[in-house]
């Protein structure tokens, strides 16, 4: 009597428990499952989202640069570089200024018309000695741009080997001038008296001094001497292949260079950047070119003289680039010596009354900063190659890391944007790393989940059985 009274006991006690509760133990471990499975997605979700999350940082405004340049081959790289829209890799944008010669653009450094320039040596120079200008590069060899030029049938001056290639002769050439500086340079070299007659035609252009046949002999920079080629006058070939240094700068005004040597450097990397496509693909430069004739000179070269011109002008060795600004042996850079020489000749000119020291508008350092960024660049690719390698140990996806990279890499090759690069790169690096560390967090938050999981289930478990025993008792 008394063990029917206790068991009845019981079942009116489990059934007022489900009455009151609304739930059996087996409802009950169906619910905590239930929670369990629904934390384990919250979080597998939350990490998965993190892991993925890109190296995507806010994009700001591109500073824009102001670019003068003249009708003139030097200006290609520019050209080139704006036609692929290319100078967004660099972080900048151009506005291409261009100008009617030197005097021009050095009035307009004066009043900050424009931030950087390709620049004629002779205003580069007297632009530095003024303090308007810094020189921050070289474009190329202006003397490999210069041509010889006398009237069919006449015997040709060259080669030099006394003076009697010269003598007797009037020659048109603009003074002061950097072709003037160059002839009278080059007299010297050869030891012939700097006393030659020579046509000094002032406001003339000595283009027009010889189509009206008023000198036997002329030196024009090209495209000029082009457009007079192949009518009365013709070349003195072996003029081109003895070159004296002459360079055609590359110049920023001294207050943009002063305050703005960053975008300085990326405007650098992009004309760079142009001498890579010229002497990738010199038959489409030279079809720009024509274009870019067409457009300021209203003249039309052909294309295939264009092309000897290109590949006669540019420096396109970087070692060779940087090694005009940099000394060996004892003697001054290449720079220097030309920067020597042009002041004297500005002073003898009275074009500057008072010359300043080299290197207060000769920026040697931009060079050497340029120098090094290419192998900040490679070695920080690799750091970023190997930050993605152990987040792919860990499991976490890197398909989007490994395609970015890839881009950088490519960029770097093509030489388009080496600090901007830099900074992909960097942001890339953090991004892997994060991306692996958030992926382990989450590895050792499952385990504790797996830990927590199976501790409620034996628990649970343990407590049904003892239910289901006390049940059948």
């Amino acid at each position: 009597m008394g063990a029917e009274s206790t068991r009845d006991q019981r079942r009116i006690f489990s059934l007022a428990c489900r009455v009151r509760t609304g739930c059996s133990p087996h409802r009950a471990l169906r619910q905590v499952f239930r929670i369990l499975f629904l934390i384990a997605v919250f979080f597998t979700l939350v990490g998965q989202a993190s892991v993925v999350r890109g190296a995507v940082a806010p994009v700001g405004q591109i500073p824009t640069m102001t670019v003068s340049v003249t009708p003139s081959a030097f200006a290609l790289p520019i050209l080139l570089v704006n036609d692929l829209a290319e100078w967004k890799d660099f972080g900048i944008q151009v506005h291409v200024k261009v100008s009617s010669g030197g005097a021009e653009q050095l009035d307009g450094a004066i009043g900050n018309a424009w931030d950087v320039a390709v620049m004629d040596p002779f205003f580069a120079f007297q632009g530095g000695n003024e303090g308007s200008i810094a020189i921050v590069g070289v474009a190329g060899n202006l003397a490999a741009d210069l041509s010889l030029l006398f009237r069919k049938g006449q015997t040709s001056p060259f080669p030099v080997k006394s003076k009697e290639g010269f003598k007797g002769r009037q020659f048109a050439v603009a003074v002061p001038s950097a072709e003037h500086f160059y002839l009278t340079a080059f007299l010297k070299v050869h030891s012939i008296a700097p006393r030659t007659p020579v046509t000094e035609p002032r406001e003339a252009h000595p283009m027009r001094i010889l189509s009206e046949g008023r000198a036997e002999a002329g030196l024009l920079r090209e495209p000029f001497a082009q457009i007079l080629r192949g009518k009365e006058w013709v070349q003195a070939e072996d003029f081109r292949k003895d070159h004296i240094f002459l360079p055609t700068c590359l110049v920023a005004t001294a207050s943009y260079a002063d305050t703005r040597k960053t975008l300085v450097l990326r405007w650098l990397e992009g004309y760079f950047r142009g001498i890579r496509i010229i002497q990738k693909d010199p038959i489409k430069a030279a079809f720009r070119l024509r274009q870019f004739y067409r457009e300021t000179l209203k003249v039309d070269i052909p294309e295939t003289q264009l092309i000897r011109e290109i590949q006669e002008i540019f420096y396109f060795d970087l070692q060779e680039r940087e090694g005009l600004f940099r000394a060996e042996a004892g003697k001054v850079s290449p720079m220097e010596g030309i920067a020597k020489a042009l002041t004297a000749y500005l002073l003898h000119q009275k074009i500057i009354t008072e010359a300043q020291e080299s290197s207060t508008y000769l920026l040697a350092q931009l060079c050497d900063q340029l120098s090094a960024l290419h192998g900040e660049a490679d070695a920080q690719l690799k750091k970023t190659a190997a930050a993605i390698r152990e987040t792919e140990k860990v499991g976490a996806p890197v398909r989007a890391f490994w395609k970015t990279w890839e881009e950088a890499r490519a960029q770097i090759d093509d030489g388009r944007g080496c600090l901007t690069v830099i900074g992909i790169l960097s942001d890339l690096q953090r991004s892997a790393e994060q991306s692996r560390a958030e992926t382990l967090r989450l590895v050792k938050f499952r385990r504790i989940e797996a830990g927590f999981g199976m501790l409620l289930l034996l628990y649970y478990g343990g407590y049904f059985l003892c239910w289901k025993r006390k049940r059948a008792s």
